[in-house]
């Protein structure tokens, strides 16, 4: 694969960043470099924006929803076109394995198409609350959104903001992570050269880094909202810079995911959803990564030791070759974090699978880590409460059913969780107990375009996630009353 040029898309237009410096990235996999993307200053920024508010202001984008319609669907279509040679690049700087990066792209792809149909659903209602008047209660859309995209799933997670965003009218400025600039770049730069009748500054991208882009993205005046994705850490600052002007937010933060199977479960289908939810083709570095696996006493023994059995047969390479399992970590600085985890979680349980870096033959230039499977993990421990994102499992005996939800909830997030069982009274009554935004029953990690997603405790703030619940989110509220009376 060639390499990149990375640049910003301003009006439009593709252009290099006004400092002229660049930055390389590499392969995760390879360690080989993969191109370069500009470093963008606070005046590309400001360029970046101005665009997306000259669309917003005076072009027919916000008010006319058949141009909306018709531009997500070329953007489905557009995605479509380009599939493998995006979910290429993609797997090339995320490291994650060619199957997940096609699933993702699928789910990016579905996106565009269900909001598509949305855009003619943005509505509001009428009300009559007296015989002298009538009030209306109208949608519209926001104005400048701000997407901070995050690196570890870069373009569904791109257009779980970007399509409901557009759908309701808005115009947007999105930053990459400086891990995955080359993936969005790409991907909006084929997009774009495809989609001829999207208005010229509707959709904007600077790249560099959050101190810089970042933070005037989030601090500007004329930016009416942020949508984020990221870290709890991340997410606190952007809290706190947006504060200065009370910008509306959308944050999406961490999650430490309780896989929850049960004594009268299906145990082969648990046990294939307790490692498939692990994410390890990703490397563990998704956030709704089912990292905590709670396992009831009297089968315990049983899920551990196919567990173990599974799990050191993965292969583990580069993700572009079509029989890897499991990918490298995103860096060198991650790579050291999800070792550091691993030290942290011997001193209070033992290992029973992987627990190594691997950096010999095929995987001396990457950033490889086997999956690690921790076993008796005490809920209280470090590795069983913050999130790692990395391929590290804690397994957790559960003694009784009803300790199931106080350890489910015993952590600062509220993302996600699953349960297995073939009681579905018991499941559903073990749902409505735990705190998270979405709950899978005998099933894992499926996020349909038309299902909201919520997010409890510091999982995130600001509204649902996909479905018409999104469509809302990216929308204000305007109520018209008119006097009818004489």
């Amino acid at each position: 694969m060639e390499q990149s040029k990375a640049k910003n898309i301003i009006g439009g237009e593709s252009r290099f960043g006004s400092s002229g410096n660049e930055i390389e990235r590499y392969c995760p996999a390879t360690g080989g470099v993969l191109g370069k993307f500009v470093a963008s200053t606070k005046e590309d920024v400001e360029d970046a924006i101005k665009s997306a508010r000259d669309a917003f202001e005076n072009t027919h984008w916000p008010c006319e929803p058949k141009l909306r319609v018709h531009v997500l669907r070329e953007l489905y279509y557009a995605i479509m076109d380009n599939f493998e040679y995006i979910a290429k690049i993609q797997t090339s700087e995320t490291g994650k394995i060619i199957r997940d990066s096609r699933s993702e792209l699928e789910s990016a792809a579905d996106l565009f198409d269900y909001y598509s149909g949305l855009v003619r659903s943005v509505s509001g209602r009428t009300n009559l609350p007296d015989e002298n008047t009538m009030s209306f209660m109208l949608r519209e859309p926001i104005g400048v959104v701000g997407i901070i995209a995050p690196w570890n799933a870069p373009i569904v997670l791109l257009a779980r903001s970007l399509a409901p965003a557009l759908a309701a009218g808005n115009t947007v400025v999105i930053k990459p992570a400086s891990y995955t600039p080359i993936t969005i770049y790409e991907f909006l730069d084929k997009m774009l050269q495809n989609v001829k009748d999207l208005p010229k500054g509707v959709i904007n991208l600077v790249l560099g880094s959050g101190e810089v882009v970042g933070s005037e993205l989030v601090k500007h005046e004329d930016v009416d909202f942020i949508s984020f994705t990221g870290s709890n850490e991340a997410g606190a600052l952007v809290m706190r810079e947006a504060s200065v002007n009370i910008k509306r937010l959308s944050l999406e933060l961490g999650g430490k995911t309780p896989n929850i199977i049960l004594e009268d479960a299906d145990i082969e289908s648990a046990i294939k959803g307790a490692i498939s939810g692990s994410k390890l083709g990703s490397a563990g570095q998704i956030c709704f990564a089912g990292t905590r696996v709670l396992v009831q006493d009297n089968i315990y023994d049983e899920v551990r030791d196919r567990i173990k059995e599974i799990v050191p047969k993965l292969k583990i390479g580069n993700g572009l070759d079509e029989g890897v399992d499991v990918g490298p970590v995103v860096s060198e600085v991650q790579l050291k974090r999800v070792m550091q985890y691993i030290d942290e979680g011997k001193k209070v349980a033992s290992i029973i699978a992987g627990g190594n870096q691997l950096a010999d033959g095929e995987h001396s230039n990457g950033f490889f880590v086997e999956p690690t499977i921790f076993d008796d993990v005490p809920a209280d421990a470090v590795i069983a409460q913050e999130e790692i994102f990395g391929p590290v499992i804690s397994l957790m005996r559960v003694k009784n059913i009803d300790d199931i939800p106080g350890i489910a909830n015993d952590t600062k997030y509220g993302l996600s969780a699953a349960i297995w069982t073939k009681d579905i009274n018991k499941a559903l009554n073990l749902a409505r107990k735990i705190k998270a935004g979405i709950v899978w029953i005998n099933t894992y990690g499926r996020m349909l375009p038309d299902t909201e997603t919520g997010t409890y405790k510091q999982s995130g703030i600001g509204g649902a996630l996909r479905g018409i619940e999104a469509l809302n989110t990216y929308s204000e509220i305007k109520n018209i009353m008119v006097n009818v009376g004489n």
